[in-house]
């Protein structure tokens, strides 16, 4: 079952369940599960916009609106990441090697590419991707708590 079309509670529970499930694993468990959780949200073409960064809604907002476009999928996955207690993300606009536009969250320096496709967090690689903004996300980690 998708947890994106349960309602509110259980998203939050099914949430909360990810990163307590994950506290302990090591890093590159982390960073796939929480891909593959975020993975699952429906995408809408527009709902966040890069301009109103600061405007973007709490990891507890963006599951009780349940709306996903890239931008929010990536936020919820940078969320996720930062109550884990990893530090070294990065939030990216790109093009991919079929010339789409994409969003990517970073992790580690670049290590690990999330927010692109389904199951393919350990097969990407940066030499696939053209990045052409790079947006501040420190405004985001006050959105905590």
């Amino acid at each position: 079952m998708n947890v994106f079309l349960l309602e509110y509670e259980a998203r939050l529970k099914s949430w909360a369940d990810l990163r307590n499930n994950l506290t302990d694993k090591p890093l590159e468990t982390q960073i796939v599960e929480v891909d593959r959780f975020w993975q699952r949200a429906p995408i809408q073409t527009y709902y966040l916009h890069t301009d109103f960064i600061d405007e973007w809604p709490n990891p507890w907002q963006l599951l009780s609106e349940n709306i996903y476009c890239y931008y929010a999928r990536a936020l919820g996955i940078i969320y996720t990441l930062n109550l884990l207690g990893v530090k070294e993300l990065d939030l990216c606009e790109a093009i991919d090697h079929n010339s789409e536009s994409v969003v990517l969250v970073l992790v580690d320096s670049a290590k690990y590419v999330l927010n692109y496709w389904p199951d393919t967090v350990l097969n990407n690689s940066l030499n696939d991707f053209v990045i052409t903004k790079t947006l501040n996300i420190k405004p985001l980690y006050s959105k905590l708590g």
